[in-house]
């Protein structure tokens, strides 16, 4: 009797430790993954050529469940001063605060703000404690040089080349009349089939990056070439080469004689791409083209409307007025609902503001979902906003 008692009593101590470490590793494996993190850049200006490296700072909120281990910084950049073209990565990494209760996991999300920013790439280490995070900025841009020399090569106008320049745009001109506005990803241009009239021709040319949109500052006008009257162009003269054509949303169009596929906008049947100076499609990226930004998505085409970018909401001109898929600022009247767009260059441009704002020295409410005015009713904070929006 007393030997079965033992065996029993053997048997329950044996099973109780085969439950408890049973239990451990489920114990280990019930920590709460951290399910999304949330970044802010903040690097004062974007970079821009000529400009130091510097240094940027990364924030997080305020009531996250992780903090900065390793204090943000440009990683892996090729000099001490930024270069035109160059995509500036931010590094950073984080921990979690209690160990003991959250991870991180592959399936941590990432999500980064301001100054056009976006993730690159992220990484878990230390079993979940610690999280690595490069951030990715816009390509560096910056003021293009002015073309040194330009000269009449025969028929051809050619010109020196500007290293960061990706194409350049060429006026020519008869006496003092714009004849044509061609751009081109070469540095000579036969303006032959434009000289349909006799007289003396001229051109001035100016850089181009597709980067950043930068245009360079003009050049001087060339000297003359004269065309005699025998001896001018009598084919039919390209249609796409004004200033003030149709072949771009924005109203300029981009022919080019320089024997690759031409650089800059394009349509077909489903919508408008814009092809970059190597020959390839801009995709997921904004572009700074004709004095506005325009946004074109993984498929290549140019969006319109509303779209979720960089963390905002942004508006892009969805009618074919001369300034399709163009971002819109500042004041936007969609059918009697108004939004405000961030107007100013501060990292955020275009951007749709929700909450308190004081614009031109008045207070408004912004609906803190859809970013709609709140008119003719009471604001969080108790007091009235009028007719028009003014909270009084």
């Amino acid at each position: 009797m007393r030997h079965s008692i033992k065996q029993h009593t053997l048997a329950a101590v044996l099973s109780a430790a085969a439950a408890l470490s049973m239990c451990m590793p489920a114990y280990a494996a019930s920590k709460d993954t951290i399910p999304s993190v949330k970044l802010e850049v903040d690097c004062g200006e974007e970079p821009e050529a000529g400009d130091s490296v510097g240094s940027v700072e990364v924030k997080i909120p305020a009531s996250a469940k992780y903090e900065i281990s390793e204090e943000a910084e440009y990683y892996d950049t090729n000099d001490d001063e930024w270069e035109r073209g160059e995509v500036p990565v931010i590094r950073v990494e984080l921990r979690v605060k209690d160990f003991e209760k959250d991870r991180f996991t592959s399936s941590t999300k990432v999500t980064v703000s301001r100054f056009h920013s976006s993730v690159k790439s992220k990484k878990v280490l230390d079993n979940g404690e610690t999280l690595r995070v490069d951030i990715k900025l816009r390509a560096v841009g910056g003021e293009l040089e002015e073309v040194d020399d330009y000269w009449w090569d025969g028929r051809y106008a050619a010109w020196s080349d500007i290293d960061d320049a990706d194409k350049y745009e060429v006026k020519l001109y008869r006496g003092s009349n714009n004849v044509a506005t061609v751009t081109t990803t070469s540095n000579r241009y036969n303006f032959y089939p434009y000289m349909t009239r006799s007289g003396n021709y001229t051109f001035k040319v100016r850089g181009l990056s597709n980067s950043d949109g930068e245009k360079g500052s003009w050049s001087g006008e060339s000297d003359d070439y004269y065309i005699s009257e025998g001896d001018v162009y009598t084919g039919t003269p390209p249609s796409d080469s004004t200033s003030t054509g149709s072949g771009s949303p924005s109203g300029s169009g981009s022919p080019s004689n320089s024997g690759s596929p031409a650089s800059g906008w394009a349509q077909d049947q489903n919508g408008w791409t814009y092809r970059l100076g190597d020959g390839n499609l801009v995709r997921n990226a904004w572009i700074f083209v004709d004095d506005n930004w325009f946004y074109l998505g993984g498929d290549a085409y140019m969006l319109t409307d509303w779209i979720f970018v960089d963390n905002n909401w942004f508006y892009l001109n969805p009618v074919s007025d001369g300034t399709k898929g163009a971002m819109k600022t500042g004041w936007l009247n969609l059918g009697g609902t108004y939004y405000y767009l961030n107007p100013i260059s501060d990292g955020t441009r275009g951007a749709r503001k929700t909450g308190y704002q004081n614009i031109d020295g008045k207070w408004y409410f912004f609906d803190l979902n859809t970013g709609a005015l709140w008119m003719n009713r009471t604001v969080p904070n108790g007091k009235w906003a009028d007719a028009n929006g003014v909270i009084n």
